[in-house]
C-alpha cells in the first residue's frame, strides 16, 4: 500500500513539472480550445486593448524561446491565407531582404532567406510544415543548407475569438552562430516585437499595410 501511494504522489508530482524546451511540440502546440492557456487576466485584458503580449521560456540559456499572443482583426480563415504564404513576408517584413522559393509540397515547402540587420546579413533556410486543419504552421532549418544560424525554429497556430476575429499564439527559438549571447538577446527581443507589429498591421490592414515600394 505504501508503494502505491509512492507511486501516486509521484505521478502527481510529474503533472506540475514544466516541461522542458526540448519537449515542446512545435508541429501542433496547445494552447487549450480558446487559444488563451497561460495568459494571466492582466495579459488577457492587454490583448484586448490591442497589445502584443510576450513571454520568454528557460531565459538563462542562449535558445530560450521568445513566445508572443495577438489578437488580430480578421478571422481565423483569412489569417491563415495571409501567413501561410510564407513567401511574402519580404512585402510587410522589413529585415527581409530576399527570399527563394527551393521547393513545395503539398503541405510543406523550403525557402532560403536573406536578412539585413543592423550591419549584418545573415541568409538561411528553413522548412515550412503546414496543417490547416489545426490552423498551425512551424518551420526548423533545413539541414542540408548551411546557414548563418544554429538553431532557428517557430511556429503559428491560430484561434476563433469574439466578434470575428482571430486569437495567434506565436513562439520562435533563435541561436545565431558568430553573434555574442549580448548582441543575440538585444537583437531577438527587438526585432521580434518590430516583426511582429509589422505583422499585426499587415493582417488587420488586410494586407494594405506594407513596406515601401511593394
Amino acid at each position: 500500500m505504501k508503494k502505491l501511494n509512492l507511486i501516486i504522489t509521484l505521478i502527481m508530482l510529474c503533472l506540475f513539472i514544466k516541461v522542458p524546451l526540448s519537449a515542446f511540440n512545435w508541429d501542433n502546440p496547445d494552447f487549450g480550445q480558446d487559444g488563451m492557456a497561460g495568459l494571466t487576466d492582466s495579459e488577457k485584458n492587454e490583448l484586448k486593448n490591442g497589445r502584443i503580449v510576450f513571454s520568454a521560456t528557460d531565459k538563462e540559456k542562449d535558445n530560450s524561446m521568445i513566445e508572443a499572443t495577438i489578437i488580430f482583426n480578421k478571422p481565423p480563415e483569412e489569417v491563415w491565407d495571409m501567413l501561410s504564404k510564407t513567401e511574402e513576408q519580404i512585402k510587410y517584413l522589413k529585415e527581409v531582404n530576399k527570399i527563394k522559393l527551393i521547393d513545395r509540397n503539398c503541405n510543406t515547402d523550403t525557402m532560403w532567406f536573406q536578412l539585413k540587420i543592423i550591419l549584418f546579413t545573415l541568409r538561411y533556410q528553413i522548412n515550412h510544415h503546414y496543417n490547416k486543419d489545426y490552423m498551425c504552421f512551424y518551420w526548423s532549418l533545413d539541414p542540408s543548407y548551411k546557414s548563418d544560424f544554429r538553431e532557428l525554429k517557430g511556429f503559428w497556430k491560430f484561434y476563433p475569438y469574439e466578434n470575428n476575429k482571430t486569437v495567434a499564439r506565436y513562439g520562435s527559438l533563435v541561436n545565431i552562430k558568430f553573434l555574442p549571447l549580448w548582441l543575440q538577446d538585444a537583437i531577438k527581443k527587438k526585432g521580434v516585437e518590430k516583426a511582429l507589429n509589422s505583422v499585426k498591421c499587415y493582417v488587420d490592414s488586410g494586407g494594405t499595410c506594407k513596406r515601401k515600394g511593394y
